[in-house]
């Protein structure tokens, strides 16, 4: 019975916090796909545009116990021709707030 309440109040996430230290490290223009892909890992997703640029995709979902607290993160980045930020945004309900990149 005991491992039935630990199951029922234990906590769940789904990928790695994104760290705002690591965000601010984001510089439109000059970092690339490689360095995206050191700060954050590997992308939920990705996918290529009409235009042929590439679109990744870092989330981070924390649920608290008893389904409490529950965190999202999402960031979203487009590279350009030469995979170097072009765009990014950052959707933040953790009490940091969004914040865009361009």
């Amino acid at each position: 019975m005991a491992v039935f309440y630990l199951a029922v109040a234990g906590c769940a996430s789904s990928g790695s916090k994104i760290e705002q230290s690591a965000v601010s490290q984001i510089k439109v223009g000059k970092t690339s796909k490689y360095e995206m892909l050191a700060l954050f890992g590997s992308p939920l997703s990705q996918s290529f545009g009409s235009e042929g640029k590439l679109t990744m995709l870092w989330h981070c979902v924390y649920v608290g116990p008893f389904g409490m607290g529950m965190e999202q993160q999402n960031l979203t980045v487009l590279f350009d021709q030469n995979d170097k930020v072009e765009r990014y945004s950052l959707t933040d309900n953790s009490g940091n707030g969004p914040r865009l990149g361009r």
